[in-house]
């Protein structure tokens, strides 16, 4: 089958590429802003990426896969549907393509591709050869999508409805926020939707929830599904250990382990995806000697290179409470200055979380605020990325505006402690090019 892939670099629609070249089907794809290094990831696997988008990509194609980013007008989209070829929206095509396998679904606000891809390491070591869809690169298997067996570990995002079309084996939900509204209107109508998507869960599946939301599993415990929480004081509540490295120590179940990378944030995801594996009927020591060995997902407290004796990560937070405890985590680990240059995503998560965004950065010791990333969205009037270093000041930051063309004398005035360049846009790879223009 000859499928081409619409907003292919997209996070979510690059991992759908490598599960339909897995598959034996001939891939194609295009995007409206192509970034280089996952077209040349793509490009390994002998998929084609077109710059921008054309009727003329529609030649021989027999499915079209498009981003939810896609307008319904958009000349493509609609040469596809006059033309009758099957189209199917992000979602549908993931619901389809997992529909053949065992899935493990795993879903929330925050850590939903950590656990993802801890509990599909897990599975790969302990021998189960999983399949595994998640929404950051992992440099071992050279993105975000294992090709793998009957078991897939997925990664269910809340965003266009995503999570609702799967039907799991098994279940979790990491974390919960008033995240994508956009989508669903209202708090309520959001948390609705978590717990339908926990209620989907197969008759002897295993859910967990979040010790602050319980509730979310009401639907699927009315109807025999076995609930579990995780957090402190729940079910699944592993104990911090003494460490001062990058890394962190657990207990666990009664085992000992260690996590290669630092904060309690972390500590509760492999809490998490321990205990899903558990599910699958590993056991509790083996998945944990197995995350002892985890490589880290790109861009989670990333360490980048060094410069002038300054460790420069990069992070992928963008929502306030990631932002906090990615910067809580450092802070921990350095004796040194903690600065953090912060990219806002999208003008309206910006407008509902400026306050928010500007209180967690009071946790660096000097923060540094670059335009927001409109991504999908058009500039809403009045918001632009100082009110967010305005609310930081307020709340006793040291807190200031910085331009994409300046962030390279940020890095230049680093002596010693940690510079994390955050956010879920072009910030990553405008500071490794920096980086490595500045010679690190």
């Amino acid at each position: 089958m000859n499928v081409h892939i619409m907003g292919i670099c997209g996070s979510g629609m690059s991992a759908l590429a490598g599960w339909y070249n897995a598959l034996g089907n001939n891939v194609t794809g295009c995007d409206g802003a192509p970034a280089a290094e996952k077209v040349i990831s793509l490009k390994k696997l002998g998929i084609t990426v077109e710059n921008g988008h054309s009727t003329n990509h529609l030649n021989g194609i027999d499915r079209l896969v498009f981003s939810a980013a896609i307008p319904p007008d958009n000349e493509e989209l609609a040469g596809a549907k006059a033309l009758g070829i099957t189209t199917l929206r992000r979602s549908e095509a993931l619901a389809e393509l997992a529909s053949s396998h065992r899935v493990i679904s795993i879903a929330g606000a925050h850590g939903k591709t950590t656990t993802t891809s801890m509990a599909g390491w897990i599975a790969q070591e302990t021998g189960l050869n999983p399949t595994v869809f998640i929404g950051g690169n992992m440099n071992c298997w050279n993105g975000n999508f294992r090709p793998g067996g009957e078991l897939a570990i997925v990664e269910s995002d809340e965003f266009d409805r995503t999570f609702l079309r799967l039907t799991p084996s098994h279940a979790a939900v990491t974390s919960f926020a008033l995240e994508h509204l956009e989508c669903y209107g209202s708090p309520e109508a959001l948390e609705w939707a978590f717990q339908v998507f926990l209620e989907s869960v197969l008759p002897g599946g295993t859910v967990i929830v979040p010790m602050e939301k319980p509730g979310l599993g009401f639907w699927a415990e009315r109807i025999g599904r076995t609930i579990l929480t995780s957090g402190p004081g729940g079910d699944i509540d592993a104990k911090i250990g003494e460490y001062r490295g990058w890394g962190e120590k657990y207990r666990l179940f009664g085992c000992n382990g260690f996590i290669p990378a630092p904060g309690i944030h972390n500590v509760r995801n492999a809490q998490v995806a321990v205990a899903l594996s558990m599910a699958c009927g590993i056991e509790a020591d083996k998945a944990m000697d197995a995350l002892a060995s985890w490589p880290g997902v790109s861009r989670r407290l990333e360490k980048i290179g060094e410069y002038r004796g300054t460790t420069i990560v990069s992070d992928y937070a963008h929502h306030p409470d990631e932002i906090a405890a990615a910067l809580s985590s450092v802070k921990k680990l350095t004796d040194g200055t903690v600065t953090v240059v912060f990219q806002p995503h999208l003008p309206s998560r910006t407008s509902l979380l400026y306050r928010e965004m500007g209180s967690a950065l009071r946790i660096a010791d000097r923060s540094y605020v670059l335009p927001i990333f409109q991504a999908r969205e058009e500039p809403l009037p009045g918001v632009d990325s100082s009110i967010v270093c305005d609310a930081a000041r307020r709340s006793g930051a040291l807190c200031e505006m910085v331009s994409m063309e300046k962030i390279e004398d940020v890095l230049k005035k680093s002596s010693g402690g940690v510079l994390i360049f955050m956010g879920a846009g072009s910030i990553d790879n405008c500071a490794r090019r920096v980086l490595r223009e500045a010679g690190s």
